[in-house]
Protein backbone atom coordinates (compact mmCIF):
# COMPACT_ATOMS: atom_id res chain seq x y z
CA UNK A 1 0.00 0.00 0.00
CA UNK A 2 1.20 3.51 -0.78
CA UNK A 3 2.04 5.92 2.01
CA UNK A 4 -0.40 8.54 3.25
CA UNK A 5 -0.19 11.57 5.52
CA UNK A 6 -1.04 10.53 9.05
CA UNK A 7 -2.44 13.84 10.33
CA UNK A 8 -4.59 14.45 7.23
CA UNK A 9 -6.06 10.92 7.37
CA UNK A 10 -6.79 11.30 11.10
CA UNK A 11 -8.56 14.68 10.73
CA UNK A 12 -10.68 13.51 7.80
CA UNK A 13 -11.59 10.27 9.60
CA UNK A 14 -12.70 12.26 12.65
CA UNK A 15 -14.93 14.47 10.50
CA UNK A 16 -16.52 11.41 8.90
CA UNK A 17 -17.14 9.90 12.32
CA UNK A 18 -18.89 13.06 13.49
CA UNK A 19 -21.07 13.16 10.36
CA UNK A 20 -22.03 9.51 10.80
CA UNK A 21 -23.46 10.24 14.26
CA UNK A 22 -20.63 8.96 16.46
CA UNK A 23 -20.89 10.27 20.00
CA UNK A 24 -18.65 13.06 21.25
CA UNK A 25 -17.07 10.58 23.67
CA UNK A 26 -16.18 8.19 20.81
CA UNK A 27 -14.69 10.97 18.69
CA UNK A 28 -12.66 12.26 21.64
CA UNK A 29 -11.37 8.74 22.35
CA UNK A 30 -10.02 8.43 18.81
CA UNK A 31 -8.57 11.97 18.77
CA UNK A 32 -6.78 11.75 22.13
CA UNK A 33 -5.96 8.06 22.52
CA UNK A 34 -6.49 6.13 19.30
CA UNK A 35 -5.13 8.47 16.63
CA UNK A 36 -3.32 10.57 19.25
CA UNK A 37 -0.98 7.76 20.38
CA UNK A 38 -0.15 6.90 16.77
CA UNK A 39 0.56 10.50 15.76
CA UNK A 40 2.73 11.13 18.86
CA UNK A 41 4.75 7.98 18.18
CA UNK A 42 5.55 8.82 14.57
CA UNK A 43 6.06 12.54 15.31
CA UNK A 44 8.86 11.62 17.72
CA UNK A 45 10.46 9.72 14.86
CA UNK A 46 10.01 12.70 12.51
CA UNK A 47 7.69 10.69 10.23
CA UNK A 48 4.29 11.86 8.98
CA UNK A 49 3.83 9.72 5.85
CA UNK A 50 3.17 6.10 6.79
CA UNK A 51 1.90 2.89 5.20
CA UNK A 52 0.04 -0.19 6.45
CA UNK A 53 3.19 -2.14 7.30
CA UNK A 54 4.46 0.68 9.52
CA UNK A 55 1.13 0.84 11.39
CA UNK A 56 1.09 -2.96 11.86
CA UNK A 57 4.59 -2.82 13.36
CA UNK A 58 3.47 -0.05 15.72
CA UNK A 59 0.42 -2.08 16.83
CA UNK A 60 2.58 -5.13 17.55
CA UNK A 61 4.90 -2.96 19.66
CA UNK A 62 1.92 -1.57 21.58
CA UNK A 63 0.68 -5.11 22.19
CA UNK A 64 3.97 -5.94 23.91
CA UNK A 65 3.58 -2.88 26.17
CA UNK A 66 0.00 -3.94 26.98
CA UNK A 67 1.03 -7.51 27.85
CA UNK A 68 3.68 -6.08 30.19
CA UNK A 69 0.96 -4.17 32.01
CA UNK A 70 2.05 -0.69 30.95
CA UNK A 71 -1.47 0.44 30.05
CA UNK A 72 -5.10 -0.76 30.13
CA UNK A 73 -6.95 -3.05 27.75
CA UNK A 74 -9.22 -0.12 26.87
CA UNK A 75 -6.27 1.85 25.52
CA UNK A 76 -4.95 -1.19 23.63
CA UNK A 77 -8.29 -1.74 21.92
CA UNK A 78 -8.60 1.93 20.99
CA UNK A 79 -5.04 2.16 19.62
CA UNK A 80 -5.52 -1.00 17.57
CA UNK A 81 -8.88 0.12 16.24
CA UNK A 82 -7.47 3.58 15.46
CA UNK A 83 -4.70 2.00 13.40
CA UNK A 84 -7.18 -0.19 11.47
CA UNK A 85 -9.46 2.80 10.89
CA UNK A 86 -6.62 4.84 9.40
CA UNK A 87 -5.67 1.99 7.05
CA UNK A 88 -9.33 1.55 6.09
CA UNK A 89 -9.74 5.28 5.36
CA UNK A 90 -6.57 5.37 3.25
CA UNK A 91 -7.87 2.44 1.19
CA UNK A 92 -11.58 3.30 0.87
CA UNK A 93 -12.01 6.94 1.84
CA UNK A 94 -14.65 5.97 4.43
CA UNK A 95 -14.74 5.53 8.20
CA UNK A 96 -17.25 2.61 8.18
CA UNK A 97 -15.07 0.03 9.88
CA UNK A 98 -16.68 -3.26 10.95
CA UNK A 99 -15.64 -5.44 13.88
CA UNK A 100 -11.99 -6.39 14.17
CA UNK A 101 -10.72 -9.92 14.10
CA UNK A 102 -9.81 -11.28 17.54
CA UNK A 103 -6.17 -10.92 18.53
CA UNK A 104 -4.28 -14.17 18.93
CA UNK A 105 -1.65 -13.81 21.69
CA UNK A 106 0.10 -17.02 20.59
CA UNK A 107 0.42 -16.06 16.92
CA UNK A 108 0.93 -12.38 17.86
CA UNK A 109 -1.48 -11.22 15.17
CA UNK A 110 -5.22 -11.11 14.51
CA UNK A 111 -6.66 -14.57 14.02
CA UNK A 112 -9.38 -15.68 11.63
CA UNK A 113 -12.86 -14.64 12.66
CA UNK A 114 -15.70 -17.13 12.34
CA UNK A 115 -18.01 -14.18 11.67
CA UNK A 116 -15.87 -12.26 9.16
CA UNK A 117 -13.62 -14.75 7.35
CA UNK A 118 -13.92 -17.75 5.08
CA UNK A 119 -11.64 -20.76 5.42
CA UNK A 120 -8.60 -20.88 3.17
CA UNK A 121 -8.51 -23.51 0.38
CA UNK A 122 -6.04 -25.49 2.48
CA UNK A 123 -8.41 -25.48 5.45
CA UNK A 124 -11.35 -26.61 3.31
CA UNK A 125 -9.44 -29.62 2.03
CA UNK A 126 -8.50 -30.70 5.57
CA UNK A 127 -11.43 -32.70 7.08
CA UNK A 128 -10.10 -32.17 10.61
CA UNK A 129 -9.63 -28.39 10.42
CA UNK A 130 -11.81 -26.80 13.10
CA UNK A 131 -12.24 -23.41 11.41
CA UNK A 132 -13.51 -25.08 8.20
CA UNK A 133 -15.76 -27.33 10.29
CA UNK A 134 -17.36 -24.31 11.97
CA UNK A 135 -17.83 -22.63 8.60
CA UNK A 136 -19.63 -25.72 7.24
CA UNK A 137 -21.97 -25.83 10.24
CA UNK A 138 -22.83 -22.15 9.79
CA UNK A 139 -23.59 -22.65 6.09
CA UNK A 140 -25.90 -25.58 6.86
CA UNK A 141 -27.75 -23.59 9.53
CA UNK A 142 -28.31 -20.67 7.18
CA UNK A 143 -29.31 -23.00 4.33
CA UNK A 144 -31.91 -24.58 6.63
CA UNK A 145 -33.53 -21.18 7.12
CA UNK A 146 -32.39 -20.26 10.62
CA UNK A 147 -32.19 -16.52 11.12
CA UNK A 148 -28.83 -14.77 11.17
CA UNK A 149 -29.50 -13.81 14.76
CA UNK A 150 -29.97 -17.45 15.82
CA UNK A 151 -26.86 -18.56 13.94
CA UNK A 152 -24.90 -15.75 15.59
CA UNK A 153 -25.96 -17.00 19.05
CA UNK A 154 -24.59 -20.47 18.25
CA UNK A 155 -21.46 -18.86 16.80
CA UNK A 156 -20.60 -16.31 19.49
CA UNK A 157 -21.75 -18.27 22.56
CA UNK A 158 -20.69 -21.67 21.25
CA UNK A 159 -18.38 -22.26 18.31
CA UNK A 160 -16.18 -19.22 18.94
CA UNK A 161 -15.54 -20.37 22.52
CA UNK A 162 -14.63 -23.85 21.30
CA UNK A 163 -12.31 -22.38 18.64
CA UNK A 164 -10.60 -20.09 21.15
CA UNK A 165 -9.95 -22.96 23.57
CA UNK A 166 -8.45 -25.05 20.78
CA UNK A 167 -6.23 -22.13 19.75
CA UNK A 168 -5.06 -21.60 23.33
CA UNK A 169 -3.88 -25.20 23.36
CA UNK A 170 -2.20 -24.85 19.97
CA UNK A 171 -4.76 -27.01 18.16
CA UNK A 172 -5.97 -26.27 14.65
CA UNK A 173 -7.67 -29.66 14.30
CA UNK A 174 -11.00 -30.49 15.91
CA UNK A 175 -10.88 -32.43 19.18
CA UNK A 176 -14.22 -33.89 20.25
CA UNK A 177 -12.90 -34.71 23.70
CA UNK A 178 -11.78 -31.10 24.25
CA UNK A 179 -15.20 -29.83 23.13
CA UNK A 180 -16.88 -32.21 25.58
CA UNK A 181 -14.61 -30.94 28.36
CA UNK A 182 -15.60 -27.35 27.57
CA UNK A 183 -19.30 -28.24 27.70
CA UNK A 184 -18.83 -30.04 31.02
CA UNK A 185 -16.99 -27.01 32.42
CA UNK A 186 -19.75 -24.59 31.37
CA UNK A 187 -22.37 -27.04 32.67
CA UNK A 188 -20.69 -26.90 36.07
CA UNK A 189 -20.74 -23.10 35.99
CA UNK A 190 -24.43 -23.15 35.05
CA UNK A 191 -25.24 -25.46 37.96
CA UNK A 192 -23.40 -23.05 40.28
CA UNK A 193 -25.37 -20.11 38.91
CA UNK A 194 -22.28 -18.53 37.32
CA UNK A 195 -23.67 -18.47 33.77
CA UNK A 196 -27.11 -18.39 32.21
CA UNK A 197 -29.05 -21.38 30.95
CA UNK A 198 -29.30 -19.85 27.47
CA UNK A 199 -25.52 -19.44 27.18
CA UNK A 200 -24.95 -23.01 28.35
CA UNK A 201 -27.57 -24.37 25.92
CA UNK A 202 -26.11 -22.46 22.97
CA UNK A 203 -22.64 -23.82 23.73
CA UNK A 204 -23.90 -27.39 24.14
CA UNK A 205 -25.96 -27.22 20.93
CA UNK A 206 -22.97 -25.81 19.04
CA UNK A 207 -20.74 -28.60 20.37
CA UNK A 208 -23.34 -31.19 19.32
CA UNK A 209 -23.61 -29.72 15.81
CA UNK A 210 -19.82 -29.69 15.37
CA UNK A 211 -19.55 -33.32 16.47
CA UNK A 212 -22.36 -34.36 14.14
CA UNK A 213 -20.84 -32.50 11.18
CA UNK A 214 -17.43 -34.05 11.91
CA UNK A 215 -18.81 -37.60 12.09
CA UNK A 216 -21.43 -37.54 9.32
CA UNK A 217 -20.67 -34.56 7.08
CA UNK A 218 -24.09 -33.05 7.79
CA UNK A 219 -26.40 -31.92 10.58
CA UNK A 220 -29.93 -32.87 11.59
CA UNK A 221 -32.38 -30.65 13.39
CA UNK A 222 -33.45 -32.81 16.29
CA UNK A 223 -33.63 -32.51 20.03
CA UNK A 224 -30.21 -33.24 21.50
CA UNK A 225 -30.09 -35.90 24.24
CA UNK A 226 -30.64 -34.79 27.81
CA UNK A 227 -27.49 -33.97 29.77
CA UNK A 228 -25.94 -37.08 31.26
CA UNK A 229 -28.36 -39.42 29.46
CA UNK A 230 -27.11 -42.98 29.59
CA UNK A 231 -26.49 -44.73 26.28
CA UNK A 232 -26.97 -48.50 25.77
CA UNK A 233 -24.13 -50.80 24.77
CA UNK A 234 -22.96 -50.29 21.15
CA UNK A 235 -24.63 -53.45 19.78
CA UNK A 236 -27.90 -52.59 21.51
CA UNK A 237 -27.76 -49.04 20.12
CA UNK A 238 -27.20 -50.32 16.58
CA UNK A 239 -30.17 -52.73 16.82
CA UNK A 240 -32.42 -49.99 18.20
CA UNK A 241 -31.45 -47.66 15.36
CA UNK A 242 -32.22 -50.39 12.80
CA UNK A 243 -35.63 -51.00 14.38
CA UNK A 244 -36.59 -47.29 14.49
CA UNK A 245 -35.44 -46.69 10.92
CA UNK A 246 -37.45 -49.68 9.71
CA UNK A 247 -40.56 -48.60 11.65
CA UNK A 248 -40.39 -45.07 10.25
CA UNK A 249 -39.68 -46.26 6.71
CA UNK A 250 -42.41 -48.90 6.54
CA UNK A 251 -44.97 -46.97 8.57
CA UNK A 252 -45.83 -49.95 10.77
CA UNK A 253 -45.82 -47.52 13.70
CA UNK A 254 -46.78 -43.85 13.86
CA UNK A 255 -43.89 -41.43 14.37
CA UNK A 256 -44.98 -40.61 17.93
CA UNK A 257 -45.32 -44.33 18.72
CA UNK A 258 -41.77 -44.97 17.51
CA UNK A 259 -40.48 -42.41 20.02
CA UNK A 260 -42.47 -44.04 22.84
CA UNK A 261 -41.25 -47.50 21.83
CA UNK A 262 -37.65 -46.32 21.71
CA UNK A 263 -37.82 -45.18 25.34
CA UNK A 264 -39.26 -48.53 26.51
CA UNK A 265 -36.70 -50.57 24.55
CA UNK A 266 -33.85 -48.53 26.08
CA UNK A 267 -35.20 -49.41 29.53
CA UNK A 268 -35.22 -53.09 28.50
CA UNK A 269 -31.58 -52.77 27.40
CA UNK A 270 -30.54 -51.29 30.74
CA UNK A 271 -32.22 -54.18 32.56
CA UNK A 272 -30.23 -56.60 30.40
CA UNK A 273 -27.00 -54.70 31.07
CA UNK A 274 -27.68 -54.92 34.82
CA UNK A 275 -27.60 -58.70 34.29
CA UNK A 276 -24.24 -58.48 32.53
CA UNK A 277 -25.58 -58.62 28.97
CA UNK A 278 -24.24 -56.31 26.24
CA UNK A 279 -25.59 -58.32 23.28
CA UNK A 280 -28.24 -60.94 22.46
CA UNK A 281 -25.67 -63.71 21.96
CA UNK A 282 -26.83 -66.82 23.83
CA UNK A 283 -29.75 -65.11 25.56
CA UNK A 284 -32.64 -67.44 26.48
CA UNK A 285 -36.41 -67.10 26.64
CA UNK A 286 -36.30 -67.56 30.42
CA UNK A 287 -33.78 -64.73 30.76
CA UNK A 288 -35.96 -62.41 28.66
CA UNK A 289 -38.99 -63.34 30.77
CA UNK A 290 -37.16 -62.59 34.02
CA UNK A 291 -35.90 -59.29 32.61
CA UNK A 292 -39.41 -58.24 31.60
CA UNK A 293 -40.76 -59.18 35.04
CA UNK A 294 -38.17 -57.00 36.78
CA UNK A 295 -38.62 -54.20 34.23
CA UNK A 296 -42.35 -54.06 35.05
CA UNK A 297 -41.54 -52.82 38.56
CA UNK A 298 -40.25 -49.55 37.02
CA UNK A 299 -43.68 -48.61 35.70
CA UNK A 300 -46.55 -47.09 37.63
CA UNK A 301 -48.35 -46.48 34.33
CA UNK A 302 -47.75 -47.20 30.66
CA UNK A 303 -46.67 -50.81 31.22
CA UNK A 304 -48.97 -52.10 28.47
CA UNK A 305 -47.27 -49.80 25.93
CA UNK A 306 -43.78 -50.74 27.17
CA UNK A 307 -44.45 -54.49 26.94
CA UNK A 308 -45.90 -54.07 23.45
CA UNK A 309 -42.82 -52.11 22.36
CA UNK A 310 -40.36 -54.74 23.62
CA UNK A 311 -42.39 -57.55 22.04
CA UNK A 312 -42.46 -56.04 18.54
CA UNK A 313 -38.75 -55.14 18.86
CA UNK A 314 -37.79 -58.73 19.68
CA UNK A 315 -39.98 -59.96 16.83
CA UNK A 316 -38.16 -57.52 14.52
CA UNK A 317 -34.83 -59.01 15.58
CA UNK A 318 -36.02 -62.54 14.76
CA UNK A 319 -37.57 -61.63 11.40
CA UNK A 320 -34.37 -59.82 10.36
CA UNK A 321 -32.07 -62.69 11.47
CA UNK A 322 -30.47 -60.79 14.33
CA UNK A 323 -31.47 -63.58 16.74
CA UNK A 324 -31.81 -67.31 15.93
CA UNK A 325 -34.80 -67.69 18.24
CA UNK A 326 -38.04 -65.71 18.44
CA UNK A 327 -37.49 -64.08 21.84
CA UNK A 328 -40.80 -62.21 21.60
CA UNK A 329 -42.50 -65.46 22.70
CA UNK A 330 -41.19 -64.77 26.20
CA UNK A 331 -43.09 -61.48 26.40
CA UNK A 332 -46.75 -61.66 27.50
CA UNK A 333 -49.33 -60.48 24.99
CA UNK A 334 -51.88 -59.50 27.61
CA UNK A 335 -51.15 -56.89 30.26
CA UNK A 336 -53.69 -55.43 32.65
CA UNK A 337 -54.14 -51.83 31.59
CA UNK A 338 -54.77 -48.92 33.92
CA UNK A 339 -56.83 -46.41 31.99
CA UNK A 340 -56.55 -42.81 33.13
CA UNK A 341 -58.72 -40.11 31.66
CA UNK A 342 -58.22 -36.49 32.59
CA UNK A 343 -60.81 -33.81 32.16
CA UNK A 344 -60.56 -31.48 29.22
CA UNK A 345 -61.04 -27.73 29.18
CA UNK A 346 -64.31 -26.34 30.45
CA UNK A 347 -66.40 -24.13 28.19
CA UNK A 348 -65.15 -20.99 29.97
CA UNK A 349 -61.52 -22.11 29.73
CA UNK A 350 -61.86 -22.80 26.02
CA UNK A 351 -63.39 -19.37 25.47
CA UNK A 352 -60.55 -17.70 27.42
CA UNK A 353 -57.90 -19.54 25.41
CA UNK A 354 -59.49 -18.58 22.11
CA UNK A 355 -59.51 -14.93 23.21
CA UNK A 356 -55.74 -14.89 23.76
CA UNK A 357 -54.21 -15.08 20.22
CA UNK A 358 -53.57 -11.70 18.60
CA UNK A 359 -55.55 -11.93 15.36
CA UNK A 360 -53.68 -8.93 13.97
CA UNK A 361 -50.56 -11.13 13.61
CA UNK A 362 -49.85 -14.11 11.37
CA UNK A 363 -48.91 -16.37 14.29
CA UNK A 364 -52.04 -15.33 16.17
CA UNK A 365 -54.27 -16.23 13.20
CA UNK A 366 -52.56 -19.61 12.91
CA UNK A 367 -52.81 -20.44 16.62
CA UNK A 368 -56.45 -19.37 16.78
CA UNK A 369 -57.39 -21.51 13.78
CA UNK A 370 -55.58 -24.56 15.16
CA UNK A 371 -57.14 -24.34 18.63
CA UNK A 372 -60.64 -23.58 17.33
CA UNK A 373 -60.45 -26.48 14.87
CA UNK A 374 -59.48 -28.91 17.62
CA UNK A 375 -62.14 -27.57 19.98
CA UNK A 376 -64.91 -27.98 17.36
CA UNK A 377 -63.80 -31.31 15.82
CA UNK A 378 -61.83 -33.10 18.54
CA UNK A 379 -58.98 -33.76 16.12
CA UNK A 380 -55.70 -34.92 17.64
CA UNK A 381 -52.74 -32.53 17.52
CA UNK A 382 -50.93 -34.82 15.04
CA UNK A 383 -53.90 -34.62 12.65
CA UNK A 384 -54.22 -30.85 12.98
CA UNK A 385 -50.55 -30.15 12.24
CA UNK A 386 -50.60 -32.58 9.28
CA UNK A 387 -53.80 -31.16 7.79
CA UNK A 388 -53.41 -30.40 4.07
CA UNK A 389 -55.32 -28.16 1.69
CA UNK A 390 -56.65 -31.21 -0.15
CA UNK A 391 -58.14 -32.57 3.10
CA UNK A 392 -60.81 -29.86 3.17
CA UNK A 393 -63.87 -30.01 0.92
CA UNK A 394 -65.02 -26.42 1.14
CA UNK A 395 -68.23 -26.98 -0.84
CA UNK A 396 -69.33 -29.96 1.25
CA UNK A 397 -67.96 -28.32 4.43
CA UNK A 398 -66.12 -31.50 5.38
CA UNK A 399 -62.67 -32.55 6.53
CA UNK A 400 -61.51 -35.90 5.16
CA UNK A 401 -58.24 -37.27 6.50
CA UNK A 402 -56.38 -40.50 7.17
CA UNK A 403 -55.62 -40.39 10.88
CA UNK A 404 -51.95 -40.36 11.83
CA UNK A 405 -52.44 -42.63 14.82
CA UNK A 406 -54.79 -45.30 13.50
CA UNK A 407 -54.12 -44.99 9.72
CA UNK A 408 -57.89 -45.11 9.23
CA UNK A 409 -59.97 -42.60 7.23
CA UNK A 410 -62.12 -40.08 9.07
CA UNK A 411 -64.71 -37.59 7.80
CA UNK A 412 -65.90 -34.73 9.98
CA UNK A 413 -68.13 -31.69 9.41
CA UNK A 414 -66.27 -28.39 9.18
CA UNK A 415 -67.99 -25.80 11.35
CA UNK A 416 -68.34 -22.29 9.84
CA UNK A 417 -66.21 -20.69 12.59
CA UNK A 418 -63.33 -23.13 12.05
CA UNK A 419 -63.62 -22.82 8.29
CA UNK A 420 -63.51 -19.02 8.45
CA UNK A 421 -60.49 -19.09 10.79
CA UNK A 422 -58.58 -21.44 8.47
CA UNK A 423 -59.52 -19.37 5.40
CA UNK A 424 -58.38 -16.17 7.15
CA UNK A 425 -55.02 -17.76 7.90
CA UNK A 426 -54.58 -19.13 4.38
CA UNK A 427 -55.54 -15.88 2.66
CA UNK A 428 -53.91 -13.30 4.92
CA UNK A 429 -51.23 -14.85 7.13
CA UNK A 430 -49.74 -18.09 5.81
CA UNK A 431 -46.26 -17.63 4.30
CA UNK A 432 -45.98 -18.22 0.56
CA UNK A 433 -44.98 -21.85 0.13
CA UNK A 434 -45.60 -24.86 -2.11
CA UNK A 435 -45.87 -27.13 0.93
CA UNK A 436 -49.23 -28.92 1.03
CA UNK A 437 -49.65 -28.46 4.78
CA UNK A 438 -51.95 -25.70 5.99
CA UNK A 439 -50.27 -24.74 9.25
CA UNK A 440 -46.61 -23.72 8.93
CA UNK A 441 -43.86 -22.73 11.33
CA UNK A 442 -43.21 -18.98 11.10
CA UNK A 443 -39.59 -19.05 12.33
CA UNK A 444 -36.61 -20.49 10.52
CA UNK A 445 -37.12 -22.70 7.48
CA UNK A 446 -40.64 -23.02 6.10
CA UNK A 447 -41.93 -26.34 7.41
CA UNK A 448 -45.12 -27.75 8.92
CA UNK A 449 -45.56 -27.06 12.61
CA UNK A 450 -45.00 -30.18 14.74
CA UNK A 451 -46.83 -31.80 17.67
CA UNK A 452 -44.45 -30.41 20.26
CA UNK A 453 -44.96 -26.85 19.02
CA UNK A 454 -48.74 -27.33 18.95
CA UNK A 455 -48.71 -28.38 22.61
CA UNK A 456 -46.33 -25.52 23.48
CA UNK A 457 -48.62 -22.88 21.99
CA UNK A 458 -51.51 -24.07 24.17
CA UNK A 459 -49.24 -23.93 27.23
CA UNK A 460 -48.27 -20.38 26.25
CA UNK A 461 -51.88 -19.24 26.10
CA UNK A 462 -52.74 -21.04 29.35
CA UNK A 463 -50.10 -18.91 31.07
CA UNK A 464 -51.27 -15.74 29.36
CA UNK A 465 -54.89 -16.39 30.35
CA UNK A 466 -53.70 -17.29 33.89
CA UNK A 467 -55.72 -20.51 33.81
CA UNK A 468 -54.61 -22.59 36.79
CA UNK A 469 -55.83 -26.11 37.50
CA UNK A 470 -55.03 -29.16 39.61
CA UNK A 471 -55.46 -31.35 36.52
CA UNK A 472 -51.99 -32.38 35.26
CA UNK A 473 -50.82 -32.68 31.66
CA UNK A 474 -53.13 -30.12 30.13
CA UNK A 475 -52.33 -29.23 26.55
CA UNK A 476 -53.59 -29.53 23.00
CA UNK A 477 -55.22 -32.91 23.71
CA UNK A 478 -57.44 -31.25 26.32
CA UNK A 479 -59.53 -29.80 23.47
CA UNK A 480 -60.22 -33.36 22.30
CA UNK A 481 -61.16 -34.47 25.81
CA UNK A 482 -63.53 -31.54 26.16
CA UNK A 483 -65.09 -32.32 22.77
CA UNK A 484 -65.75 -35.97 23.75
CA UNK A 485 -67.22 -34.98 27.10
CA UNK A 486 -69.47 -32.40 25.46
CA UNK A 487 -70.82 -35.02 23.04
CA UNK A 488 -71.73 -37.34 25.93
CA UNK A 489 -73.42 -34.53 27.82
CA UNK A 490 -75.55 -33.93 24.72
CA UNK A 491 -76.60 -37.61 24.87
CA UNK A 492 -74.71 -38.65 21.74
CA UNK A 493 -74.67 -42.50 21.53
CA UNK A 494 -71.36 -44.13 22.38
CA UNK A 495 -70.99 -45.67 18.91
CA UNK A 496 -71.41 -42.28 17.24
CA UNK A 497 -68.95 -40.80 19.73
CA UNK A 498 -66.43 -43.45 18.69
CA UNK A 499 -66.92 -42.56 15.04
CA UNK A 500 -66.59 -38.80 15.57
CA UNK A 501 -63.43 -39.20 17.62
CA UNK A 502 -61.98 -41.68 15.13
CA UNK A 503 -61.45 -44.45 17.69
CA UNK A 504 -60.69 -47.90 16.34
CA UNK A 505 -62.44 -49.69 19.22
CA UNK A 506 -65.50 -48.89 21.28
CA UNK A 507 -63.44 -49.34 24.47
CA UNK A 508 -61.41 -46.24 23.56
CA UNK A 509 -64.51 -44.11 23.99
CA UNK A 510 -65.50 -45.53 27.38
CA UNK A 511 -63.13 -43.40 29.50
CA UNK A 512 -65.13 -40.33 28.47
CA UNK A 513 -68.01 -41.76 30.52
CA UNK A 514 -66.01 -41.23 33.71
CA UNK A 515 -66.04 -37.45 33.39
CA UNK A 516 -69.70 -37.09 32.49
CA UNK A 517 -70.62 -36.37 36.09
CA UNK A 518 -74.23 -35.44 35.40
CA UNK A 519 -74.77 -38.61 33.37
CA UNK A 520 -73.28 -40.77 36.09
CA UNK A 521 -75.62 -39.24 38.66
CA UNK A 522 -78.67 -40.34 36.66
CA UNK A 523 -77.34 -43.90 36.70
CA UNK A 524 -76.87 -44.00 40.48
CA UNK A 525 -79.10 -46.37 42.45
CA UNK A 526 -81.05 -44.98 45.33
CA UNK A 527 -80.58 -46.28 48.88
CA UNK A 528 -83.22 -48.69 50.18
CA UNK A 529 -83.93 -49.38 53.84
CA UNK A 530 -82.63 -52.63 55.27
CA UNK A 531 -85.28 -54.71 57.07
CA UNK A 532 -84.84 -57.79 59.23
CA UNK A 533 -86.29 -61.13 58.26
CA UNK A 534 -89.71 -61.58 59.77
CA UNK A 535 -90.59 -57.88 59.86
CA UNK A 536 -92.87 -58.28 56.86
CA UNK A 537 -96.37 -59.57 57.45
Amino acid sequence: MDTFNLKVAAEQSLRLLERSGASAKTVKGYRVTGFGAIIRHFTRQGVMDVNAEMLDAFVLEQREHFEQGEFSEWKWRLVRRGSELLKHFAQTGTAELTGLRPWNPILRKPRQSVELDMPTPEQLTDPDDLFALIWRVKQELLKAGLTKRTVRHYTVEGMTIILRRHTEQGLAHYSESLSSDIVAEIRSKYEQGLTSRVSYQNLRKASYLLAEMYRTGGITFCKIPDWGQREPAPEFSALLLHFCDNANRTGILAGSTVKTARSAIRTFFFELEARGRISFDGITLAEVSDTITHMATRYTSGLHSAIFSVRIFLLHLYENNFTPENLSLAVPEMVARRTVFREGFTGDETACLLDEPDLATAVGKRDYAMMLLSAQTGLRACDVVNLKREDIDWRAREIRIVQQKTRKPLSLPLEPESGNAIADYLLHARPESDLPYIFLCHTGALRPINNRSASALVTKYLHRAKIASDIPHRGFHSFRRAFGTRLLQNEIPLELLRQLLGHSKIDSAKPYLSVDEQGLKTCALGLVPCEKVGDLA
